[in-house]
């Protein structure tokens, strides 16, 4: 299988399942056991989240609430914060979020609260001047992601921040940071230095499943939205995950300690973005205008049908998709596509190709024969390999 849908999630490295192994089969006592703490393991996982926070950019460890992934680590981010501030009634966000976010805070809105959906531009990014506007006393939250799951554009969130920071220091700001943690820079500490709530989770960037955080720059902004026995000092209640910390740090270690790969894969992107123009000359990128992640291509192929080819693909064993894994089996079409001005029939035109550390130029190669075999308009002649 060629596996060009790293976005959707990623494979484990062998390093990471062997750091991850003892704990599920050696060290497994519950981490708030005594002898889980004879045998070492809370001090495990504190010393894996120092490494985040080294990481990351944060102050301290205890910025960390570790979660099952972020779509919890969304939820957290926004309920958490509704409750713990409920004298302010309004929130603020784009039109191409993640749904954990979109429907999180639209839940909200059903109960009372007015949302502002900030449109983006033609390139994907949202407008400084539309999001200043929106502002005003009653604003509680802004949550823009750092960089699209279906188009990899990348928001200008230090710019974004600051003008929220600047009209007002109380609006916190929270931004999904899922695709963007260890594919790019992510400093707490300096450009960064604005955001108050930051999630991702272990599955995109080679860890596993079931495991992510949010990062809270000032606890007393969030209140827990899980209850039960008070673990994370009461903020996430519920069994601590040692093997997924673990798995987590270690991941996220292997990527920012080999910068250089960012460069190999942008040029594998570029490359398989020149054989998707070639094979059907009227594709285009969303998103090719702004800054984008090194691993995201998602392509506008007029007059085909998206999920088909998707289909016709992984039927050679070469794995796609058409956007968000979250949003499997919608009969609607991409958001994100949408969002972009794209009509009905483009958005379902659109499949994303997303790479990762591990791919490599004969995979691209492989991708680019066989999507010149099967892009065609529908209606037209099917050739066969």
């Amino acid at each position: 299988m060629i596996y060009f849908d790293n976005n959707s999630t990623t494979r484990v490295l062998e390093s990471v399942a062997d750091a991850m192994r003892p704990f599920l089969t050696e060290r497994y006592a519950n981490p708030s056991s005594a002898i889980a703490r004879f045998i070492g393991v809370p001090q495990v996982m504190a010393s894996e989240k120092a490494h985040l926070c080294e990481m990351l950019g944060a102050d301290t460890p205890d910025q960390f609430v570790i979660t099952s992934g972020a779509t919890e680590s969304n939820n957290l981010a926004i309920f958490g914060t509704a409750r713990a501030n409920r004298h302010r009634r309004h929130i603020v966000t784009s039109s191409i979020e993640h749904p954990s976010v979109l429907e999180a805070i639209a839940a909200l809105g059903k109960d009372g609260y007015r949302i502002t959906l900030l449109p983006v531009r033609m390139d994907g990014t949202v407008n400084e001047q539309d999001l200043a506007r929106s502002l005003c006393p009653d604003t509680l939250l802004v949550s823009v992601m750092m960089a699209n799951n279906e188009s990899g554009v990348l928001q200008p969130i230090p710019g974004l921040a600051a003008i929220v920071k600047e009209r007002d220091s109380l609006i916190l700001f929270h931004t999904d940071a899922t695709q963007a943690v260890g594919k790019t820079g992510v400093n707490l500490a300096a450009e960064l230095g604005n955001v108050d709530l930051l999630s991702f989770s272990a599955h995109k960037f080679h860890g596993p499943k079931g495991t992510g955080a949010l990062f809270v720059r000032d606890r007393g902004t969030v209140s827990p939205i899980l209850h039960g026995g008070g673990q994370q000092s009461g903020i996430r209640s519920g069994t601590e995950n040692p093997a997924g910390i673990v798995g987590m740090a270690t991941a996220l270690t292997k990527l920012t300690s080999n910068p250089e790969w960012t460069g190999k894969i942008r040029k594998l992107r570029d490359r398989l973005e020149v054989g998707i123009r070639a094979a059907y000359p009227t594709a285009f990128i969303l998103g090719s205008a702004a800054d984008r992640l090194p691993t995201t291509v998602f392509a506008c192929l007029p007059g085909i049908d998206g999920d088909d080819l998707v289909d016709r693909l992984a039927a050679k064993g070469i794995a796609v998709s058409t956007g968000s894994a979250c949003s499997f089996g919608a009969s609607r079409p991409s958001h994100v596509a949408l969002a972009h001005g794209l009509s009905y029939d483009q958005a379902r035109s659109c499949v994303r190709f997303s790479l990762s550390i591990e791919s490599t130029d004969e995979e691209v190669e492989s991708v680019v024969h066989v999507f010149r075999e099967l892009a065609v308009p529908a209606g037209q002649k099917l050739e066969t390999a």
